[in-house]
């Protein structure tokens, strides 16, 4: 585990996130335990809360992570070096370059000290109803909570600005992955995905997305195939959008190469008449398309598609070697064409760099097998500078649900540097004195803490320097 920061918050709040409605009743998420009913609020609605805010309050001082959909999985693909966010938060790649990064911040549910007792709003549109002059009105119903909740957590400070990554030396192209009852966009974004990897494409996702999504009547039906190496997929073509642009849909003939490749220059033809792309980069296009389908067939305004899962039957190709004696800057813009040819990263160059220049302390890369290990350290001051921003966000912290605000600001939070695991979560309803003021049992903190220090207050604010002042310490940094 290693060196960590645990904590637990007391927060006064009302419901803070709901399970899914039965009927026209809206619930709390409600959970028995040996005190009683209890109402809690998950951990993934907590941080989502504080990536949030922290983006609000940090703005280019905090930054949120990068997402992509390839590989098919839709997941956060930056660095520790462009993305505070990513830091904190972590993610689990699948595929393309497969790495998993847990959560650097770990919580557990918000769980209410109180008990729940059944308490039901009933909510109608009776003031749309009059203004439209009618007497039926609507009625919704849902339940309702306030009260004290416990949430505990920790900071993992030795992988806190600490990331590896092993690259392969090989990395296939990316598969097509679909999946029934997809939207058109999605659809597409897949396809466009699919074809994309190392070197730049000739068109953006943008582009090639709204461009052929205007000819697409409806939803696509997608199906695998029996062997399940592919896809067959019906699509409805707008012939009104064609006739607009002065386009026709070919009729096909020929073996299965001929009618691939007049539906690959039909399709092209559309995207060239609506985007500006060269007839050399048109025809690396028209190759990599084609390369896809199996089969196509017309009849009507329905187009027929068998396509592959793989252009080239899983062929590898190698990367680019890294400059594994070089600068720092050189290894990190290997990085980055690295993620953004098969990540589809989209964070530009300089930027990625800059970032790289102001925040790493050491870049890595070795040879292990088959793969680069790429191990990334940050600055200490930058790793510092990380949990000031997140303490200042859990002193701001609020959420907007069902349009109204939850302030998630602890009340009372207790805090510490040398205890191994968030002990205080099982005892701290016990240490309670008063709720109005709020006031906790000091000796029962002591006990607890077991000569360990803790830091403790009715906010993060009155301690915060004094918190930060002990990691200083842990991290070697001088003033």
């Amino acid at each position: 585990m290693g060196k960590v920061l645990t904590f637990t918050n007391l927060i006064e709040a009302g419901v803070v996130n709901r399970n899914d409605s039965i009927g026209n009743i809206s619930s709390v998420k409600k959970v028995s335990t040996q005190k009683g009913v209890k109402v809690f609020f998950s951990d993934k609605a907590y941080k989502r809360a504080i990536w949030n805010r922290a983006t609000e309050k940090g703005q280019e001082n905090w930054r949120k992570s990068a997402v992509s959909s390839a590989g098919g999985v839709t997941q956060r693909i930056s660095t520790i070096i462009d993305s505070e966010e990513f830091d904190f938060a972590g993610t689990m790649i699948a595929k393309i370059i497969p790495h998993n990064r847990e959560s650097v911040l770990v919580t557990t549910y918000g769980l209410s000290i109180n008990n729940y007792v059944n308490c039901m709003e009933f909510l109608t549109n009776m003031a749309l109803a009059k203004e439209l002059g009618i007497d039926k009105t609507s009625i919704y119903n849902r339940e309702h909570f306030h009260g004290l909740y416990k949430v505990s957590g920790l900071i993992n400070l030795d992988r806190l600005g600490e990331q590896e990554v092993l690259i392969p030396t090989k990395i296939s192209e990316d598969e097509l992955e679909l999946s029934e009852g997809m939207s058109v966009d999605e659809f597409l974004t897949a396809f466009y995905n699919a074809l994309v990897y190392i070197e730049n494409m000739p068109i953006s996702m943008s582009d090639f997305v709204s461009s052929l999504s205007s000819i697409i009547h409806e939803e696509p039906d997608i199906k695998q195939t029996k062997n399940q190496k592919g896809y067959e997929i019906k699509v409805t073509v707008d012939q009104t959008v064609l006739g607009e642009k002065n386009i026709l849909l070919p009729e096909l003939k020929g073996d299965a190469a001929a009618k691939r490749k007049t539906l690959v220059k039909f399709f092209l033809d559309f995207l060239v008449n609506d985007t500006d792309i060269v007839d050399e980069d048109r025809e690396k296009l028209s190759d990599r398309v084609d390369k896809f389908i199996s089969k196509a067939d017309i009849s009507g305004n329905d187009i027929t598609l068998t396509l592959k899962k793989n252009s080239d039957k899983q062929q590898k190709e190698k990367i680019d070697n890294p400059p594994t004696d070089g600068s720092n800057e050189e290894k990190i813009k290997w990085l980055h064409k690295i993620y953004k040819g098969y990540l589809k990263f989209q964070v530009p160059e300089d930027e990625f760099v800059k970032l790289g220049n102001d925040r790493v302390d050491s870049l890595n890369i070795d040879k292990e097998g088959n793969n680069y290990k790429v191990k990334i350290s940050l600055k200490k001051e930058e790793k510092l500078r990380r949990l000031r921003i997140l303490f200042d966000t859990l002193c701001d912290l609020y959420r907007i649900i069902e349009g109204r605000v939850e302030n998630l600001c602890p009340v009372f939070s207790i805090w510490s540097t040398e205890l191994p695991n968030p002990v205080f979560h099982n005892h701290v309803d016990n240490m309670i004195c008063s709720y109005n003021p709020l006031t906790v049992d000091e000796t029962k903190l002591a006990e607890v803490a077991n000569s360990k220090t803790i830091f403790y207050g009715c906010a993060v604010s009155t301690f915060k320097e004094d918190l930060l002042n002990a990691v200083k310490k842990y991290y070697g940094i001088s003033g």
